[in-house]
């Protein structure tokens, strides 16, 4: 069962400084006149200066720090119980393709590739929320891993468990994930609101990614590309850690160097009206400033919950003490009598 929680709680502080300072008032007040009525000696001087409360002026004080008390409360918004939220946002389609080369697992200067992709995508969809994000993954081949959701705990855990032994075919081609990109788009998302995001090294095949481009340009489809990777290169790791030897050679034996390459990384986002980001330390806020950028749609979900207010319950106790208060009121209608 849901507990009782409050939206605002800082009034429930008000709440427990006011409600005992009025108690104490009239405790005080109350007080006074009795010490009136035992220093004064005269009848008449006493029923011009003070008497006891009557009953009705009793209430009318407790009628009164009651509605204030309750007033108080309602302001702190109690809540309780849950109910479906279809909860409101704003954003864009955005499919990210992740690169699962074998080449992805080399480390220029510190973590692997992929490990730097994935700590980027993160970052991203951290600094600018909002946005259904689905995921392609791709190497020599290419598939969407997950269709495009606003569960953003189900897109971690895919992008988790990523690896470059999903796939069978360990070499780069941009142009299958591309196309995947456009197919994808075709069948899910709103034109005008779409977006690719593409993490790779670069290193392409045989594939040419012009005819993807050519329907991602049409449907006005941006692709925000990421070279990760160094000029320089790094060589690659062998496929399992049970290789007799850490790194993975070629057909001669040589150690497999591979670099970034960013000639289609380039390309794909020229030809799309895109932008292209070489990987760096603040390459995720330039992104996340690069989506903001874009124009954006109101999303809805119904995948969550939110907490049902009660304030109306004390509000309406408060309003009905609080107007009873006048009637007990009897001192002042006697007096002008």
């Amino acid at each position: 069962m849901s507990s009782l929680s409050f939206a605002a709680p800082a009034y429930l502080g008000l709440l427990v400084l006011i409600a005992p300072a009025l108690i104490y008032l009239l405790i005080r007040r109350e007080r006074n006149r009795s010490a009136l009525l035992q220093h004064f000696s005269d009848q008449w001087l006493l029923n011009q200066s003070s008497h006891r409360l009557t009953p009705r002026e009793r209430a009318r004080d407790v009628f009164r720090i009651g509605g204030v008390s309750l007033l108080l409360l309602a302001l702190a918004r109690p809540q309780l119980g849950e109910r479906p939220s279809a909860m409101g946002r704003s954003g864009r389609d955005l499919l990210v393709l992740l690169d699962l080369s074998r080449s992805m697992n080399a480390a220029d200067d510190g973590p692997s590739r992929l490990t730097i992709a994935k700590r980027l995508i993160s970052d991203v969809l951290g600094a600018a929320p909002g946005h259904r994000v689905g995921l392609v993954v791709f190497g020599g081949s290419a598939f969407l891993q997950l269709p495009l959701t606003t569960n953003y705990a189900a897109f971690r855990r895919f992008l988790d468990a990523a690896s470059t032994a999903d796939l069978g075919a360990p070499a780069t081609d941009l142009s299958n994930a591309l196309i995947a990109a456009a197919t994808g788009f075709e069948h899910d998302g709103e034109r005008g609101y779409q977006t690719v995001l593409l993490l790779s090294d670069g290193e392409g095949g045989p594939g040419d990614p012009g005819p993807a481009l050519t329907r991602l340009r049409k449907g006005g489809i941006p692709v925000l590309a990421v070279g990760i990777g160094s000029a320089e290169g790094a060589p690659v790791p062998a496929d399992s850690s049970e290789a007799p030897e850490q790194w993975h050679r070629d057909n001669v034996g040589r150690v497999v160097l591979s670099r970034l390459e960013e000639g289609d990384l380039r390309r794909a986002a020229r030809e799309t009206n895109g932008s292209y980001f070489r990987w760096s330390n603040g390459t995720a806020p330039m992104l996340a400033s690069e989506l903001a950028r874009l124009d954006r749609r109101t999303l809805r979900s119904a995948e969550g919950t939110e907490r049902v207010d009660r304030f109306q319950w004390p509000l309406g106790l408060a309003i009905g003490l609080l107007a009873l208060a006048p009637f007990g009121s009897t001192r002042a209608g006697r007096s002008r009598r």
